[in-house]
């Protein structure tokens, strides 16, 4: 939760983002994926494996899913399509009249906003021209048949000889190379799998959701949760906090974090979702614990990451993609270099003297209300360090007047304000960060005097709790407040 500055750019260790995506998108993106998901971009003919969402689309880009992979594509239309393992599509075009693609194989759910523009799928074996419906298509690799079922609306589908019928809502329709078959009513097994696949878009925490739906959410996801913790505690401002946390697989290269805060009056959430070089351990704890750093060349490393950061209305949104191990202490860049670091198997602060690898990230972005006031793309691929050779940085409006300034209003390390302030100043984004008791008070230096090992930093971090207050200009006057219980990061490897 506590957010570090590397060269005044941040890492923060605290992830469908997707849903703010969602909201903010300017073209087609992909917005939320699972498992090794695959892209092509025209006219190139090299397909790469996708790392983090945003990834934006234009007419002849390509997406496929692997085995247990899922994609989800919103278009700027606000339609959207969920992409099944195993499937293949092809963005053909889309502008304010008319969006068209294609499923060459694999299986795709739809939702076609309604009044949107006009809506194309096309397979193998049938085209679907469609508004304000969902429906799924399901095409066979063998074969080119399609399946279509039709779940809301209406749904026009002509095969490759010219027929056309209109399909109602709840029949399903197959499309073999001979031309249409008859339709038949959806069967109740069948509306349940709809109803699965419509889950799923919501059966993630992520942005831009409302509390209902984020307490559902998490209903789902706590069921897979590895770590789980909760207590119900007194904040900073004498408010009762219900804590909910605990951390799970989305998939097998990916972990998960959340954090649920009630309130009487309000839900704030948090979740911070990595994705891994590859498979990650049985014991989550191994590879969790390389997230800070490792003296050697780290077994598992962050390839991507999200965090998200919200009170059900305003939003703090971080990505990083690109990620790469690199020894920091051999490269250009004094801020990275590491003078020391826990090792949990001796329970010790252990001196570095020789090569320390973190995760390093060619791309970064972080967005208040969906407004991005900071963000870096590499000058070369594999970025070394966050030199300013290595990188080049977009500042909020393309003013160079960024500032950070950090402070400690009560004259302690353990009240930490740190305060981001662009252009003139009237644009702003403050973090308030305390360490508290069960009870709401504050913590003193005294608390921490003698802490010099292991055991004794665990032993003293499990009395207490972190809280983080953001205020911004962009949120209107309210504010995103958040407590975490340092339990479950110890628990997991996350804090060492």
């Amino acid at each position: 939760m506590v957010r570090r500055g590397m060269s005044f750019r941040y890492i923060v260790i605290s992830a469908a983002a997707a849903f703010l995506l969602m909201q903010n998108a300017q073209c087609a993106s992909v917005v939320s994926y699972k498992g090794e998901v695959e892209y092509k971009k025209a006219p190139s003919q090299d397909w790469k494996r996708l790392e983090g969402v945003g990834l934006q689309l234009a007419g002849g880009d390509e997406v496929r899913t692997k085995r247990a992979s899922t994609a989800e594509i919103l278009m700027d239309s606000g339609s959207r399509v969920r992409l099944a393992p195993v499937s293949a599509f092809k963005l053909s075009g889309e502008d304010s009249e008319q969006t068209s693609m294609e499923l060459t194989s694999g299986k795709l759910l739809a939702w076609v906003k309604k009044f949107s523009n006009k809506f194309h799928v096309k397979t193998p074996t049938v085209v679907c021209a469609v508004r304000g419906t969902e429906f799924s298509l399901d095409v066979d690799p063998q074969t080119a048949n399609t399946q279509v079922d039709l779940f809301r609306g209406t749904l026009a589908v002509q095969d490759n000889l010219g027929n056309e019928l209109m399909l109602q809502e709840g029949m399903r329709l197959s499309v073999t190379p001979e031309g249409l078959g008859a339709p038949q009513r959806i069967s109740g097994a069948l509306e349940g799998e709809r109803q699965s696949g419509r889950d799923t878009l919501t059966r993630e925490v992520g942005l831009a959701m409302s509390k209902e739906a984020v307490l559902a959410a998490a209903a789902e996801e706590i069921k897979l949760a590895e770590y789980q913790q909760g207590k119900s505690l007194i904040d900073v401002f004498g408010n009762r906090v219900q804590l909910e946390e605990y951390v799970m697989r989305p998939a097998p290269d990916q972990f998960k974090l959340v954090v649920l805060n009630k309130r009487e009056s309000r839900l704030d959430y948090f979740f911070y979702k990595g994705t891994f070089n590859t498979t990650l351990p049985a014991d989550l704890n191994l590879a969790l614990k390389q997230v800070g750093g490792t003296p050697g060349t780290p077994a598992w490393y962050l390839t991507a990451s999200q965090t998200g950061r919200s009170n059900t209305i305003d939003t703090v949104e971080e990505n990083s993609w690109g990620g790469h191990p690199v020894d920091v202490n051999g490269n250009l860049d004094p801020d990275d270099n590491v003078t020391s670091y826990f090792d949990s198997s001796t329970d010790l602060f252990v001196p570095v003297t020789g090569t320390f690898y973190k995760t390093l990230f060619d791309n970064y972005s972080i967005k208040y209300n969906g407004t991005e006031t900071y963000s870096w793309a590499p000058v070369t691929p594999n970025v070394q360090s966050y030199l300013s050779s290595a990188i080049t940085a977009t500042i909020f409006g393309g003013n160079a007047n960024y500032n950070i300034e950090p402070s400690f209003p009560d004259g302690t390390y353990l009240h930490n304000r740190i305060r981001e302030t662009y252009g003139t100043g009237d644009d702003f984004t403050q973090y308030d960060n305390y360490i508290i008791d069960n009870d709401g008070n504050t913590a003193s230096l005294a608390d921490f005097a003698g802490v010099t090992g292991g055991p004794q930093y665990k032993e003293a971090l499990l009395k207490w709790n972190f809280q983080q207050v953001i205020t911004s200009s962009f949120f209107g006057g309210r504010k995103i407040d958040l407590v975490v219980e340092p339990k479950i990061l110890i628990q997991s490897g996350l804090v060492q």
